[in-house]
């Protein structure tokens, strides 16, 4: 099976690419970072890689996408695990439009290629794309990465209607995970934080069962189950006590 991780250099993305490596499939590693992508390829020479290494939010990022489907000689999953946060209660224009760059603009140039590919083609695919639980209700503190987080999930729904209308048998995911022990939150202590292993393993387990949704782990999923019972005007009082996480990202 052919697979390929968008943004495989660190955190969740390395470490879902590592179990399809370690289990024999053909993974293409992308990420902007090219010395991480050939390091992580060097560990794992008993398995085929492909690394094209790539900026999500450049121009060209259907066009690098376009070409390591091709060298691969096509793919069957893509897991999109581009992506950054961080919080901005001073609304620094620069942090938030950055996040939209990466979490949307550069997740539709990848998703809409890949759509296309597979529906054009007559071809069977899946996407994934690793949200987060900070779609369920917008987290004031980080407005960019709760907004482009949501929007990720939400244009996971369009498409779905959308291979509906085409007649395209593409399957979807939006992953939906907490605090995972990742470069984004290294050296400071928040609660229920998942191992990134823990969480990658899984990651790969509701794709391979063609999860719609997913919140990773159980806590979280049950987190996230009291947070839509929360009324909005309760959520925004409560805004107060996300104060000492301003610096979570």
């Amino acid at each position: 099976m052919n697979i390929i991780v968008i943004g495989a250099t660190s955190g969740i993305g390395r470490a879902v690419a590592e179990i399809y490596m370690s289990r024999g499939h053909r993974v293409g590693i992308t990420g902007r970072r090219a010395n991480l992508l050939e390091e992580i390829a060097g560990c794992h020479q008993d398995c085929e890689v492909f690394v094209k290494p790539f900026d999500v939010s450049a121009d060209t990022a259907s066009d690098s996408l376009a070409e390591l489907v091709e060298d691969m000689g096509g793919v069957d999953i893509c897991l999109y695990s581009s992506g950054y946060g961080h919080t901005n209660t001073s609304l620094e224009p620069s942090l938030e439009l950055g996040q939209v760059d990466v979490n949307a603009k550069g997740f539709v140039r990848c998703a809409v290629w890949l759509f296309n590919y597979w529906a054009v083609n007559g071809l069977k695919g899946h996407l994934a794309v690793i949200s987060s639980v900070a779609s369920i209700l917008p987290l004031g503190v980080c407005p960019a990465y709760s907004a482009t987080k949501k929007f990720e999930a939400f244009y996971l729904e369009t498409l779905r209607q959308l291979a509906v209308i085409r007649k395209a048998d593409i399957g979807f995911t939006a992953i939906k995970p907490g605090f995972v022990d990742t470069d984004f939150i290294h050296g400071r202590h928040f609660p229920m934080t998942i191992r990134r292993d823990r969480a990658a393993g899984q990651i790969v387990k509701a794709i391979a069962r063609k999860r719609k949704s997913v919140v990773i782990n159980r806590r979280w999923a049950l987190l996230g189950m009291l947070m839509k019972l929360i009324p909005r005007p309760v959520w925004n009082w409560g805004g107060r006590f996300f104060r000492p996480y301003t610096d979570m990202f």
